[in-house]
């Protein structure tokens, strides 16, 4: 890719950033993250129809990176101790991303984020994260009366359950994100392997 574009990616990427730390993103014009970065509008647009999607974009790569690096490599054969221990790096990869973004996630988790909120982003990583280990029988779902748990229902309700206790635990000030992850691991249910996850 030509260098000039991966910097105005780069610059873009980073000015939304900055800037959706002080309020949600649909209140933030195209032409203030195109002046933050240095570029002009028309690069602007080449990248993002708005401020809210570019956001997501940016945040999304960085979560799909996690994912690529901890999940995706799992081999279809992996044991139990691997998927969990994998389930429970990415997770920890997940949180820490969050903390990291913490300004960033309020005004988007909020319920002022309008617009802009990032609930839909995030719980749609996490289903997708869901469905693929489910998909590649990493991750087994519990039955009754011989017949399966929906993978649809299993998956939506782990997602957006998390983006749920996220987004109350950043309105904690005292939050560590260790202190979450065992918090988190007391709330999945017996058959999610991060269950068993510990720092």
């Amino acid at each position: 890719m030509d260098p000039r574009i991966l910097r105005s990616r780069r610059n873009l990427a980073d000015a939304i950033l900055r800037l959706s730390a002080d309020r949600p993103a649909d209140q933030i014009t195209a032409a203030e993250v195109a002046a933050e970065s240095g570029v002009n509008r028309s690069t602007f647009y080449q990248h993002a129809r708005n401020p809210a999607d570019l956001l997501a974009a940016v945040l999304r790569t960085e979560l799909d990176d996690l994912r690529e690096r901890h999940l995706s490599r799992l081999p279809q054969d992996a044991t139990s101790d691997e998927v969990t221990a994998a389930i429970g790096t990415v997770t920890l990869g997940v949180f820490e991303h969050i903390d990291k973004h913490a300004d960033v996630y309020r005004h988007g988790l909020g319920p002022d984020s309008a617009g802009a909120s990032l609930h839909a982003m995030l719980g749609t990583h996490f289903q997708e994260s869901v469905l693929w280990l489910l998909d590649r029988h990493n991750v087994e779902l519990p039955e009754h009366d011989g017949t399966g748990m929906p993978a649809a229902v299993a998956s939506r309700y782990i997602a957006y359950g998390t983006v749920g206790a996220i987004e109350a635990w950043l309105t904690d000030e005292d939050r560590t994100v260790e202190g979450f992850l065992t918090d988190f691991s007391l709330l999945v249910p017996p058959w999610w392997p991060a269950s068993a996850a510990t720092v």
